[in-house]
């Protein structure tokens, strides 16, 4: 089985994004250099990504060369959010930043579930999401795991060993 290591954008105990990690990561059928991909969830914050999510990819591409853990790794995220319309814009930034630093992010629709706290219900005593949204988050870690199984990330790797000297 591929392993995900599943990261939270946000320092908040009860945090929305939070709540999204842990349905998601209970979803699954049965640290980053170790994980086969990501999955981020992550708030929006000021019409951007919040500033420890960036502070962690900052530390984990360092020393850039000859390569960091990022380099071919495949990524995907969602974001839980208050707000009706935003949340796009937080993983844009993310999917872009984790590109240029040599990550694979999956390049399927994003997911945004919007105005979140009315979406997260209860199931046989276990959190979890409204069917609609949950279906279209089980679609984005689908979609991560393909990309794992597919070896998403081998040319970016070969592209990097040929250009750094890394394998």
């Amino acid at each position: 089985m591929k392993s995900i290591l599943f990261l939270v954008g946000s320092l908040r105990a009860e945090s929305l994004n939070a709540r999204l990690a842990r349905v998601a990561a209970a979803k699954l059928p049965d640290a980053i250099r170790d994980a086969d991909g990501v999955f981020w969830t992550t708030p929006e914050y000021n019409y951007a990504l919040p500033g420890i999510v960036k502070n962690a990819i900052d530390w984990t591409t360092r020393p850039m060369l000859p390569r960091h853990p990022i380099v071919g790794k495949p990524m995907n995220a969602a974001v839980a959010t208050i707000s009706p319309a935003n949340g796009i814009r937080s993983l844009s930034d993310l999917k872009r930043i984790w590109a240029n630093c040599g990550g694979v992010p999956v390049t399927t629709f994003d997911f945004v579930l919007q105005q979140a706290p009315g979406k997260f219900v209860e199931e046989n005593g276990v959190e979890t999401i409204e069917p609609t949204a949950l279906g279209i988050l089980r679609f984005a870690i689908d979609s991560l795991v393909r990309a794992i199984e597919g070896d998403a990330g081998a040319l970016v790797v070969s592209n990097w060993a040929a250009a750094f000297g890394a394998k």
